[in-house]
């Protein structure tokens, strides 16, 4: 997900420099983290009433993603459905391990910085996606591109930040593992 975001972003500012329409790459990257975020908790959530949620919440994404989705604007309504259903997941996860009992420290399990990571970025932008004409404006006419793209950003940087941190983490709990299994 960290790579393909990171090609989109690459698409992104060549086409900006070139002064050509590349919010449908916005849209696009949206799908991406979503159908990731969903394999993610899909792995780590293994209950059928965890995996209907977590398959419901992908397919209302989904159908409102078709019907929001254009070429020269950003899909702001798919955005927001996409925050909503990040915390839903994050939440649902959250449940799950504190139900369960497994987790023996929470500071060095990889899918509790996934999760924290999710609820910051999708709380942190839910607002503007939401009301991105009531409190920007028309994005394309009066230069609030500048501001609305600066707020995601921002959380963006963080939430990946978040998610190297969740990746070094992963790779010490793989190798604790094979440590307990050999």
């Amino acid at each position: 997900m960290l790579i393909l975001s990171f090609i989109i972003s690459l698409i992104q500012l060549h086409d900006a420099a070139f002064r050509q329409n590349n919010l449908y790459l916005h849209n696009i990257n949206s799908l991406i983290e979503m159908c990731f975020f969903a394999a993610a908790y899909q792995v780590e959530l293994k209950s059928k009433q965890n995996l209907t949620v977590i398959i419901s919440g992908l397919a209302v994404y989904l159908l409102v993603f078709l019907f929001d989705f254009k070429w020269g604007n950003i899909a702001g309504i798919a955005l927001g459905v996409e925050r909503m259903v990040m915390i839903i997941y994050a939440l649902l996860y959250f449940h799950y391990i504190l139900t369960k009992m497994q987790v023996q420290n929470l500071l060095i399990h990889s899918m509790f910085w996934v999760s924290a990571g999710a609820i910051v970025h999708a709380a942190g932008t839910l607002f503007v996606f939401l009301f991105v004409k009531a409190t920007l404006g028309d994005l394309s006419s009066n230069g609030s591109y500048y501001l609305y793209i600066t707020i995601v950003r921002t959380f963006s940087a963080f939430f990946y930040i978040v998610l190297g941190v969740s990746f070094w983490l992963r790779r010490r709990e793989f190798r604790l593992a094979e440590r307990f299994t050999v």
